[in-house]
C-alpha cells in the first residue's frame, strides 16, 4: 500500500481555516488528494494532511539525515529511505509538499500511522534544524546589530533562551 500525504505550510492552513470557519483544510485537501488519485492511476490511493512549515531545502535534507535516512536526494524532488520507508516529496508554487511513502524493498507494508508518524517527525527534525540555523544567526549578527550575547541556555525540552545586552 501506498500513503500520500499533503504537507500544508502551517501559515497556508491557518489562514483557509479562519477564512472558513474551521473547514477550509479539508477542502484543500479534498481537491489535491483528486490529483494524486490521477497522478498515480486512480487508484486506492490514501491522502492525509499534515501542516509543516518546510520551505528551506538544505535543512530538510539535514533533518532527515538526522532521522537516519539513506539514499537521500534533495532536487526538484525530495527523496530517502528512513526506517524501511521509501518517502518522495515534491513541493507545489504555493509551498505545499506532496509526500508519497511506501515500503522500501522487503520492509513491512506502510499503513497511514507509520506515515503519519514519520511526517511529524520529519516536521519536529525539521524545526529542530531552524531553530539551531536561526540561534547562529542571531550569533553571527548580535556584534553588527550593537548587541552583546550575555547568556545563552538550553532546556531539556530543547528550547534555546538567549540574552542580549544593548551596547551604549
Amino acid at each position: 500500500m501506498s500513503v500520500s500525504i499533503i504537507l500544508i505550510p502551517a501559515a497556508i492552513a491557518a489562514i483557509a481555516s479562519m477564512a472558513a470557519g474551521g473547514a477550509a483544510t479539508a477542502g484543500i485537501g479534498v481537491g489535491i488528494a483528486g490529483a494524486i488519485k490521477s497522478m498515480s492511476g486512480g487508484g486506492q490511493a490514501e491522502v492525509l494532511q499534515v501542516r509543516t512549515r518546510m520551505k528551506d531545502r538544505a535543512l530538510l535534507e539535514q533533518a532527515l539525515e538526522d532521522l537516519g535516512a539513506v539514499d537521500v536526494e534533495v532536487g526538484d524532488e525530495v527523496a530517502a529511505t528512513v526506517d524501511g520507508v521509501k518517502l518522495v516529496m515534491q513541493a507545489s508554487p504555493e509551498g505545499i509538499w506532496a509526500a508519497n511513502f511506501t515500503a522500501a524493498k522487503g520492509a513491512p507494508e506502510v499503513t497511514t500511522e507509520v506515515a503519519t508518524r514519520l511526517a511529524e517527525r520529519l516536521d519536529a527534525a525539521y524545526a529542530a534544524r531552524v531553530q539551531t540555523a536561526v540561534a547562529q544567526r542571531i550569533r553571527e549578527k548580535a556584534t553588527d546589530a550593537g548587541l552583546e550575547l550575555v547568556s545563552e541556555t538550553v532546556d531539556d525540552d530543547q528550547a534555546v533562551t538567549m540574552t542580549l545586552n544593548v551596547r551604549a
